[in-house]
This record gives structure tokens, sequence and C-alpha cells, in this order.
């Protein structure tokens, strides 16, 4: 299948196509309406070939589809037909679970997206369970969103901006244990050094998440209530 990539964010909505390099964005921001997000795609897009749509999504999914409105985006999201305005079959994820899902092997990986906020994702034995850990604090009892977003980064300079990151590093690690630990999102690159066991994946990678939404991949990832399972293609080996 030509997937198309839709990952929604604070400040763009990229796009990635199967077959094309490279990868294309429209702006998003508080105005952003799901209705105008499918508008401003479908421009964008009129060039590429595509017979299906993964959409990572920033906020909660249940069954695949949105449960509730985004926070940092404009209305209109719960409840919308993403499948008759695109005109195609669409699978909707997390947006952190898909890029979680791009970079997954096997055991208990921990990824945690910095962006215009911070999310994360757990994928335990095949298990994907989106985490929003926005509200949690740091020992200073300010909010990992408020420390660690590309907002706190421009304020408060690199060195703070580091701490704290080093800190809800060090606090999710404790809490989850994992075996592999992968930061990413769009301020990913601005996290030198990395702190000990982590590595860095660009979100150009989350295009692999969307792809494991659809057979014929390698990992295969369903929606079971408020998380995705993971069936691994054995066709593919």
């Amino acid at each position: 299948m030509r997937i198309l990539m839709i990952d929604v964010g604070g400040t763009n909505v990229k796009l990635m196509v199967s077959g094309h390099e490279g990868r294309r964005k429209v702006p998003s921001g508080p105005k952003l309406t799901a209705k105008k997000m499918v508008n401003e795609v479908l421009n964008a897009t009129q060039d590429w070939e595509y017979n299906g749509v993964s959409l990572g999504f920033p906020g909660v999914v249940v069954d695949g589809v949105p449960a509730a409105e985004p926070l940092n985006l404009g209305g209109g999201w719960k409840g919308f037909d993403f499948e008759a305005a695109f005109r195609r079959p669409v699978k909707i994820i997390n947006d952190a679970a898909m890029q979680a899902l791009a970079s997954y092997r096997e055991g208990r990986m921990l990824f945690l997206g910095f962006g215009t906020s911070v999310g994360a994702t757990v994928i335990a034995d095949d298990v994907i369970v989106p985490l929003e850990i926005g509200c949690l604090r740091l020992r200073s009892g300010t909010r990992f969103m408020d420390r660690v977003s590309a907002r706190a980064y421009m304020r408060d300079g690199h060195r703070k901006w580091m701490k704290a990151v080093g800190e809800v590093v060090g606090q999710m690690r404790n809490v989850i244990n994992p075996t592999d630990i992968v930061l990413g999102g769009g301020n990913a690159k601005e996290i030198d050094p990395l702190p000990p066991g982590c590595r860095r994946r660009d979100n150009r990678q989350a295009f692999i998440g969307a792809r494991r939404l659809w057979p014929g991949a390698d990992l295969i990832a369903t929606s079971y209530g408020t998380s995705w399972r993971i069936a691994r293609n054995d066709a593919t080996k």
C-alpha cells in the first residue's frame, strides 16, 4: 500500500508518503480544526498518490478514534469522519505512540517526545501504551510541560532546559524500568549530550510507525481500546 503519514504537531503538520522522498509541512496551531487540517493536507498533497492514511493525533485515542479534543489545537476532532473527508481508509494513533512504534525492537521501550509539549509512550512486550505525562512534576514542583517544551527552551536557554530534560528522563526511567529509551520530537536534536542509555530518533522516522499500522509491514499494530497490540509478520523475515 501507498501510505500517507500525517503527524499533527503543535507548530506544524508533517506529511510523508510512500514512494516520495522528503517531507512536507502545513502550519498548525490553536486555530487548526480537524476540517481545516484535512483541507490543508489535501491541498498540499494533490500530486501525491496514496490509498491509505496514518494519522498521528496529539491526544487520547480510544478504539482508533480521538476521544477528546487536543489541548493545543482548534476543535472538531472528536467525532470527525476522517475516512469520509479523505475518501480513503484512515488509521489513527496517538502521535507519540506512532513515533514509538517506529523505533520499537523488543522488550520494554520508553519513548519520550520533546516538541511543542512533551509526550511519552511505553511499549512492553508488544503492547503499546501512550502516557500523558505533561502534568507530572519535577523536584522543583513545576510541571514537565512547563520546563521541557519548545517555549521553555526559548525562555530558559539550553543549559536549564537540558537539566530539566535529564530529570524527566531520570524520573521516567525509575518508574518504567525500560530496557531501551528513545528520545524524539522536534527538539530532540537539541539534547546534547544524550543522557546515559538513550538513543535519538529523527521525526522523519515516524513514517516507519505509520507504515506499521497496515498489513505487509514487519510489525503490525492494531488498536485495542486505549492501547495497541503488535503482531510480528513472519513473512517479512
